[in-house]
């Protein structure tokens, strides 16, 4: 049996678990926030395509975990059946898309980095994040 992925509630717990996702998260948020991606005007230059930081990040990001996906799975780490994808519904992507779009251009954050942003005290985040509630 693969070792991944992990049962992290047989581990270490159901509050051991939530630990570790905080810590994730946490981890994170300080990632996004050293990299530049908490400020507003960075974002929003990608969709001006001034600044392409974004995509070429989110671009390898997505590659690297698509080839560790792949090899893992092919040297027997992963269970690929065990790793749940949702259904795709193309029309509410597409208009979920377009709504995030125009808040991402106008407010030059997505949900994630707004709160990172509001982590670090920026007051432009705080008013987002507040508009998306």
């Amino acid at each position: 049996m693969p070792p991944f992925p992990l049962p992290l509630d047989a581990m270490i717990g159901h509050y051991g678990a939530y630990a570790v996702y905080l810590a994730i998260g946490f981890a994170f948020g300080y990632v996004l926030e050293i990299s530049g991606f908490a400020i507003s005007t960075r974002l929003a230059a990608q969709f001006y395509l001034k600044d392409m930081t974004v995509l070429k990040v989110m671009f390898t990001a997505i590659i690297v975990a698509m080839v560790l996906i792949f090899f893992s799975t092919a040297i027997g780490l992963l269970d690929f059946n065990l790793v749940w994808v949702n259904t795709t519904y193309l029309w509410p992507g597409i208009v979920g898309g377009l709504i995030m779009g125009v808040g991402f251009i106008v407010g030059g954050f997505c949900p994630g980095t707004s709160l990172v942003s509001v982590a670090t005290l920026k007051i432009d985040g705080m008013f987002f994040a507040l508009g998306t509630l």
